[in-house]
């Protein structure tokens, strides 16, 4: 038991990190901005007659009628794989994953002992218990005259509580 208590709060303290980077992550983050948006990909469009620069209101639209992308960011990311660079975010989710699925583990394995534990407690309420065969046996011994199915039960009594 006690290395199941162990094991919990090694587990427990790796969640807590966890949460605490996944909240960190968002304070991180600007109000109303997606995890893709960061702000950096905005281009600026040279609109005034002075020459200044001012960012569009629509970055979707592309100003120079091409795509700046010429691929999907699913394959961006399955090149990046490919390459070996894994980004801070995927390793943060992969370790997140493997914590995840050991308190998920720790979890099971608690459900199954407590589970355990109440199957035991139900076989031993099912089985007379050693006090009870004393006491009948008690009140057969207290009796002067026995019937033969009493005499044949103070006999099985005395074999289960002595032994003989």
């Amino acid at each position: 038991m006690d290395s199941l208590k162990c094991r919990w709060k090694r587990l427990n303290r790796n969640g807590n990190k966890w949460v605490a980077a996944c909240r960190a992550a968002n304070a991180r983050k600007r109000s109303g901005m997606s995890d893709q948006d960061d702000g950096s990909n905005s281009k600026r469009t040279k609109t005034s007659e002075s020459g200044e620069y001012t960012i569009p209101s629509n970055p979707e639209t592309p100003t120079s009628g091409h795509s700046t992308s010429s691929r999907s960011i699913g394959k961006d990311k399955a090149k990046r794989i490919g390459k070996g660079k894994v980004t801070q975010s995927d390793s943060i989710n992969a370790q997140c994953a493997a914590d995840l699925h050991a308190l998920r583990l720790a979890k099971d394995n608690e459900n199954e002992i407590a589970r355990a534990r109440l199957q035991l407690e139900r076989v031993k309420l099912d089985k007379p218990s050693m006090k009870m065969y004393q006491k009948m046996l008690l009140k057969l011994l207290e009796k002067e005259h026995l019937s033969p199915k009493d005499q044949d039960m103070k006999r099985n009594l005395t074999k289960i509580v002595f032994g003989k």
